[in-house]
């Protein structure tokens, strides 16, 4: 398989955030209620410490289908998954929340 530097799987991503790089979670699709559901588009993006790397998560190294999340409950149970302990979401197309370990972690 050939080393893909611009996507990250899901164990990738949890390799990385112990090594200090940080998730951004980017909203491609502004969010609309349906009963007590909210439902858009976000994808998250792995960030080097230095800001200079960035990494789509992606569903699988093989096929690299960019992971998209449609629900925030599904967003959050994600970031909860991968370790983090507070999930910002962004509500509006083109808006972008980072997110790191606790030092705790």
């Amino acid at each position: 398989m050939q080393d893909a530097p611009n996507v990250v799987s899901e164990e990738g991503l949890r390799t990385l955030l112990a090594e200090d790089h940080s998730v951004d979670v980017v909203c491609r699709a502004t969010p609309t209620k349906t009963s007590a559901q909210w439902s858009g588009v976000w994808t998250v993006h792995c960030v080097s410490p230095d800001g200079e790397i960035r990494r789509l998560l992606v569903t699988s190294r093989n096929n690299m289908v960019a992971r998209e999340f449609k629900t925030i409950n599904g967003l959050v149970s994600f970031l909860a998954g991968v370790g983090l302990t507070t999930a910002s979401i962004p509500m509006c197309e083109g808006k972008v929340a980072s997110h790191r370990l606790d030092d705790a972690s």
